[in-house]
């Protein structure tokens, strides 16, 4: 318990007594600070990141313009196939945002705004989790638009399997949105963004989203099937082809967005060790 000890003469003259006075801190209302606090930041960076709408040609035009392109190519589709081709362009979109969000972080760091932002009452896991819905909110127009091109061009699913693919589509981006946190935190904005990009397109291209796992060599398949971006695609895709999803893409999307938080937070913490 702090104390801090006050000198207070009597007022009959006497001498002086000491009043031990309680300075204890009020912790929950410290929490409740902390609390509170949370969203005006998580709304503050969702302005800062809608501001910059340079972000849409990328991760909207891109891969509705691949998916309209890719559906309409060969004979016709199935709906097995387009379910596949929908879902592979939406996840696109969204793991190119939130990648590119990394660089938006190395950016605010070169600047100092992440020294400015220790001084809110938040700790590391507040910040990072408000960081990564941000990057998470991003993410919904390519998965929105991408699916109603998937209507557009014919996709047949019921109300609750349309629901269930877009939602798992936005909460499964959440291990790659963490990992784009990480890359900003721990690297300089060039860099952030050039290692952005290389996963972006490596992912992209082994984790199956925009050709099938089934046509790689034997140990690319195992490969692919280790990358985050598989799980992520494989499990709206189920529930799209009227399946559940496969006990194994759970845990192993689960175990990457564990693995990826501890990553994010343990680079955030260290930016500020450096600061």
């Amino acid at each position: 318990m702090c104390q801090v000890e006050n000198l207070i003469f009597s007022s009959t003259g006497g001498g002086p007594q000491i009043n031990t006075v309680d300075r204890t801190p009020d912790r929950p209302m410290i929490a409740r600070t902390r609390k509170s606090a949370m969203f005006p930041y998580l709304w503050l960076e969702l302005r800062r990141l809608v501001r910059d709408s340079s972000y849409v040609l990328v991760s909207v035009l891109l891969p509705v313009g691949m998916f309209l392109l890719f559906s309409s190519l060969g004979d016709e589709a199935t709906n097995h196939d387009l379910v596949q081709l929908m879902v592979g362009m939406a996840g696109f979109g969204a793991v190119g945002i939130t990648l590119n969000s990394g660089t938006g972080i190395a950016d605010d760091r070169a600047r100092g705004w992440l020294r400015q932002l220790r001084l809110l009452p938040l700790g590391p896991a507040k910040v990072v989790v408000a960081r990564g819905l941000c990057a998470m909110a991003l993410s919904l127009p390519p998965i929105v638009i991408v699916c109603v091109a998937g209507a557009f061009k014919g996709v047949d699913l019921s109300v609750a399997q349309w629901a269930g693919v877009a939602a798992l589509l936005w909460i499964g981006i959440a291990p790659v949105a963490l990992l784009g946190l990480g890359i900003g935190y721990l690297c300089a904005p060039q860099q952030a963004q050039a290692i952005g990009l290389a996963l972006f397109v490596g992912m992209s291209m082994i984790g199956g989203l925009w050709i099938e796992v089934s046509d790689f060599p034997g140990w690319l398949q195992v490969v692919s099937k280790i990358t985050p971006v598989y799980s992520y695609a494989e499990i709206p895709r189920s529930v799209g082809w009227d399946r559940a999803p496969h006990a194994l893409d759970i845990g192993a999307l689960a175990a990457w967005t564990i693995a990826l938080m501890a990553l994010a937070l343990f680079a955030y913490r260290r930016t500020g060790r450096r600061a």
